[in-house]
């Protein structure tokens, strides 16, 4: 029976996806679902490349969990109003939050 396969390489790249990789996991799925074939994803990833992205970077900002001691952590990653605008619609999934009447989407 044919089957639509569809598999990551922890040898390429530490097998991470990326904008290339979901969109071919993407199309190879649209692909499946429109023939009726069954598709089977063999994974051997280690997540999200968002080094790719390098249009996004600038834009992150961190909410530190204490500003005077990042060895504390951080709380959450987030864009500001004004540089989620800079994006092309549902580009990012994110969430508004008020800090100090400062609007924030949270990633």
């Amino acid at each position: 029976r044919d089957i639509m396969l569809i598999g990551s390489d922890v040898t390429v790249k530490a097998g991470s996806f990326g904008t290339a990789e979901d969109e071919l996991f993407q199309k190879a799925s649209a692909m499946a679902r429109a023939t009726g074939l069954p598709r089977v994803y063999i994974a051997c990833n280690s997540g999200a490349r968002l080094g790719t992205v390098e249009e996004l970077k600038p834009l992150v900002q961190i909410a530190w969990a204490d500003d005077a001691d990042h060895l504390k952590g951080f709380d959450y990653l987030y864009l500001k109003e004004a540089d989620l605008a800079k994006l092309p619609a549902d580009t990012v999934r994110s969430h508004p939050v008020t800090v100090g009447g400062e609007v924030r989407h949270v990633l």
